[in-house]
């Protein structure tokens, strides 16, 4: 099982949105540990190892270190804002 960790941004996207949304985007967090490669995920063209999960209207931007075995969750926003000033 990965470990799975969650930067100050996307943790701060995610007290920002409703209960509801909360619970929803942790569940998606969550399942990355014992699977970081659900059969949803997609691996982001022209950014190196990072890969993308959607939930609902969010997406989920995430990279996978396996020499750690740990999933970094990098940013969280709205389908329409994800994809900005991704570096």
């Amino acid at each position: 099982m990965y470990k799975v960790l969650v930067s100050e941004s996307a943790a701060e996207f995610i007290r920002g949105q409703t209960k509801k949304i909360q619970r929803q985007l942790d569940k998606k967090i969550k399942n990355l540990g014992p699977n970081p490669f659900p059969a949803n995920s997609v691996k982001l063209k022209g950014h190196e190892g990072l890969y993308r999960i959607v939930s609902g209207y969010y997406r989920i931007i995430y990279t996978v270190e396996h020499k750690t075995i740990t999933v970094l969750v990098l940013r969280i926003a709205h389908r329409k804002k994800v994809y900005k000033r991704l570096t």
